[in-house]
């Protein structure tokens, strides 16, 4: 019992993953280095912000369902759409064909992300819109980024399109960017089953190229175990990768693969008693304070175990500041 805690809880240390926030919660932001390393308290969205919003996360489910029609009725009737490769369409209906080819010819792409950066009201009808797509070619490619404006109209229906989009050509996203998926690891977390207690604390690196884990596991029969893990971009592999090390002399690397609306983490590694263990491992992000984890396969020293119940992992908050008075 003693081993198999401890491994699995290093496999799960060595893994948490999440979605990339989508852009329904969001207000406009900035892009930048500094976005993601501490954890505000939500902000509020201006009332005349959210149909854009709620439009970009509209655009986001529609792309992923490889809906063309949904997405051509985003844009008025007489729209143009100037796409990253400076090839210009106009109207709603040869936009929609635009986007049924697209999706024919490229089964695998994803749109991860519609961050709005600027929403800047022309008059009562026009509003224009900039921000930044982050997108890739399949779950195996890396993440790029694009820069867009759109000018949205308001129409008699009451309900507002897009007019007019530009899309700039995409680059590859930096590490920095590629690490903020996992940026909601950061802070403080618990998991708490029948056999241990683990406790971790996520915080950026001071030059913004890795988050850095630290994790106490406790079991019931009072055995305990620390270790450290740094979580980085590997640029040769395109993947997001960890190295975890316990401090019993075992260590774990790992590499992530999105699939849907989970990760996949194909993890290897070695305990202190030089048994090898290799893993492929799921995760859900449920929200912002909830997270569940489980191993599909978890081979031993070559002995095949039992998939476990999934474990949900919980945000604990930061403890309350003294008062002055």
């Amino acid at each position: 019992m003693k081993y198999r805690t401890y491994t699995t809880s290093l496999l799960l240390l060595g893994a948490y993953l999440a979605l990339p926030p989508s852009a329904s919660g969001q207000s406009p932001r900035t892009v930048s280095n500094d976005s993601a390393v501490t954890a505000g308290p939500p902000i509020e969205v201006a009332e005349e912000h959210k149909p854009f919003l709620a439009s970009a996360q509209a655009f986001v489910d529609a792309y992923a369902k490889r809906d063309s029609a949904a997405i051509g009725e985003m844009f008025t009737t007489d729209a143009e759409f100037l796409d990253e490769f400076g090839e210009l369409t106009q109207g709603r209906e040869a936009i929609i064909t635009v986007f049924e080819s697209v999706f024919r010819n490229t089964q695998t792409a994803t749109i991860d992300e519609i961050a709005i950066e600027r929403i800047r009201k022309i008059t009562d009808r026009v509003v224009l819109e900039e921000g930044v797509i982050f997108a890739a070619e399949s779950s195996d490619h890396v993440r790029t980024q694009s820069r867009y404006v759109a000018l949205h109209t308001l129409g008699d229906d009451g309900k507002w399109r897009i007019n007019s989009l530009k899309n700039l050509p995409a680059s590859d996203v930096s590490r920095k960017e590629q690490l903020e998926q996992l940026a909601w690891l950061t802070g403080n977390w618990v998991n708490e089953d029948d056999n241990s207690v683990v406790h971790t604390t996520c915080h950026w690196s001071d030059d913004g190229n890795y988050l850095l884990r630290r994790f106490t596991v406790k079991t019931r029969e009072g055995n305990e175990m620390s270790g450290v893990q740094r979580i980085g971009w590997d640029p040769a592999r395109k993947k997001i990768r960890s190295w975890t090390f316990d401090s019993h002399g075992g260590f774990f690397s790992g590499l992530w693969t999105k699939h849907d609306k989970q990760w996949l983490l194909n993890s290897a590694g070695v305990t202190a008693d030089g048994e090898t263990v290799t893993a492929t491992s799921a995760y859900t992000l449920h929200d912002a304070e909830m997270v569940t984890w489980q191993y599909r396969s978890l081979i031993v020293a070559g002995d095949v175990r039992e998939d476990m119940e999934p474990i949900t992992m919980v945000k604990r908050p930061p403890p309350p500041t003294r008062s002055n008075k």
